[in-house]
């Protein structure tokens, strides 16, 4: 793949065409629609459309609500993409070895996943915070 190079930061580049290639493959090894999807992620088929050639970039909370109703980490998205074109090093580089995160955990949970879409959906801070503090109050 090759370097990142975007003298407009708001315009899609080679790394984003990668992770739209990414978005559709997933969609499609889950055997879900293009409207299928966009229903989930509260958005049109239109711009799921254009997420998916890569017209558009797709934000880090977007991309977040795509891996939780796909099914996948978001790391899923970026797999096979050298940080050294970047300039960048990964932490298997450094030695430090590939960690679990939660968002893996939260991704390979059907109930979480679930809860993660519908809170990401709440437009309002005030009703966030609440869900929030709803959710915390039933765990105890």
């Amino acid at each position: 793949m090759p370097a990142r190079e975007n003298s407009n930061p708001r315009k899609a580049d080679d790394l984003d065409h990668f992770v739209a290639q990414r978005v559709r493959r997933q969609r499609d090894a889950v055997d879900m629609t293009q409207d299928q999807l966009a229903q989930a992620l509260g958005i049109s088929f239109q711009q799921l459309q254009k997420y998916e050639r890569g017209v558009n970039r797709i934000s880090a909370s977007r991309l977040f609500q795509i891996s939780c109703v796909l099914g996948v980490g978001p790391e899923y998205f970026f797999e096979g993409v050298d940080p050294s074109q970047y300039g960048l090093s990964s932490k298997s580089d450094r030695g430090e070895g590939a960690q679990s995160s939660i968002l893996s955990l939260i991704a390979q949970n059907p109930d979480a996943t679930d809860l993660v879409v519908a809170f990401a959906a709440i437009k309002s801070p005030k009703q966030r915070q609440k869900a929030i503090d709803l959710v915390k109050l039933l765990a105890d």
